[in-house]
């Protein structure tokens, strides 16, 4: 027969927010000015806290910036999944089209 511990230990993975996006959280519980800025965010790997909700987020995608209201759906969801980061594949008769006109 086998036992089984009574005792499980749950492991939780914490949820990875970098560096830069702790800094603005910071200035935000010290000071309400800093929660009227936009917000500019080059790590789309970040998770959104609830801090952020109702505020203007600009995510770096690679060549520019994308802005997005955070709303409190998007919370524990990373930045990166609300953004598109690649070109849409366009096929040669689209593009004979598009050289047409």
């Amino acid at each position: 027969m086998i036992k089984w511990e009574k005792n499980l230990k749950k492991t939780y993975k914490i949820s990875y927010v970098a560096p830069s996006t702790w800094r603005q959280i910071f200035l935000i519980k010290d000071n309400e000015l800093h929660k009227k800025k936009e917000r500019f965010l080059y790590d789309r790997n970040s998770t959104i806290v609830p801090i952020f909700i109702g505020m203007k987020v600009n995510i770096y995608t690679g060549n520019r910036f994308i802005v997005k209201y955070i709303n409190r759906w998007m919370v524990g969801f990373k930045y990166g999944e609300f953004t598109w980061n690649r070109k849409l594949a366009l096929y040669k008769a689209k593009q004979l089209k598009k050289k047409k006109k």
